[in-house]
């Protein structure tokens, strides 16, 4: 990072630069601060920069290397801190914070449709047997639900993303597994639109009404009932009923989990996401796909652990 000092030479101000050496976390930290600090230990850092094929290129002197690019959005990511804290960590200035947040988010988001996948007809037999070993429930593919990830006020059509509890936010849709991945995500509508109007219109819904699933979802009391959505009963009437809504509350509480886990280890989705919507939006999938590529690793383990 340049910066320029002034100096007195024969009555005249010259500035003089001076740089800033910035230090590579990967190069300083060991694994056990890395995730703590990153979410993420080494090996799974240099394999999602290799993935991602990042490039440093710029017109302009003292380029951020690449690697440098992504902690600081992964700092971001599981910090949420202001964007001005995490320069000072890093040494730059918070427009280039900012800037480096919106670029790996893309970047990262670029990989939705590899990392999450909803189940096709082969894979839905075993993922329903999965499913009916938690509560006995047949035939179950996913399990769904919508989360708030609260926004600052935007600029334009304020009142659309005043949710419920008179906040702003995105309503975010989520479809997981029963090993709480992820498997359906969609980010785009404001808080104050009702969860069954984001399915209605989502793909998803539409792949199931012609037919290219054979299982069927869970849902909530804000879903409506339909030949692959079940939901529960409002007001049971008989023990058969009541029996019914105990199960399906038991498995409805794997999204509700994951919700959870999705929110505690990416503190920027706990708090309050200080862009406008769009770029909110594109953090939220970028999350969703390192919550997915996380799976499996040390480091759900010891937040397991922990929990």
């Amino acid at each position: 990072m340049a910066e320029f000092m002034l100096i007195d030479n024969e009555n005249e101000r010259i500035p003089k630069r001076v740089f800033r050496d910035r230090e590579n976390p990967l190069d300083t930290l060991n694994d056990e601060q890395l995730i703590l600090l990153y979410k993420f230990d080494r090996q799974s850092i240099y394999d999602l920069s290799e993935r991602l094929q990042l490039d440093h290129s710029t017109n302009r002197s003292c380029a951020l290397p690449a690697a440098l690019q992504l902690m600081i959005a992964l700092r971001f990511y599981a910090t949420g801190s202001f964007q001005a804290v995490i320069g000072d960590v890093f040494h730059v200035h918070k427009s280039t914070v900012c800037r480096v947040i919106h670029r790996i988010s893309n970047a990262i988001a670029g990989l939705l449709n590899t990392v999450v996948k909803f189940p096709s007809k082969p894979e839905e037999d075993e993922i329903a047997t999965n499913f009916f070993n938690v509560a006995s429930l047949p035939r179950v593919c996913g399990v769904i639900d919508g989360t708030h990830i609260r926004i600052q006020a935007p600029v334009q059509h304020e009142d659309q993303f005043i949710n419920r509890k008179n906040q702003y936010s995105i309503n975010v849709q989520l479809v997981c597994n029963h090993e709480n991945k992820i498997t359906n995500v969609v980010a785009q509508w404001p808080g104050s639109t009702h969860d069954a109007r984001i399915l209605d219109e989502s793909i998803l819904a539409r792949e199931f009404e012609e037919g290219r699933h054979k299982g069927i979802l869970l849902g909530d009391s804000g879903y409506p009932c339909r030949s692959w959505l079940m939901t529960p009963f409002r007001n049971p009437a008989n023990s058969s009923q009541e029996s019914y809504n105990f199960s399906l509350c038991k498995t409805q509480a794997i999204i509700e989990r994951v919700n959870g886990q999705l929110k505690r280890r990416f503190h920027c989705l706990h708090g309050e996401l200080r862009v406008d919507p769009g770029r909110a939006c594109r953090i939220i999938l970028a999350c969703v796909v390192l919550f997915n590529l996380s799976k499996g690793s040390e480091v759900e383990e010891d937040e397991q652990q922990e929990n």
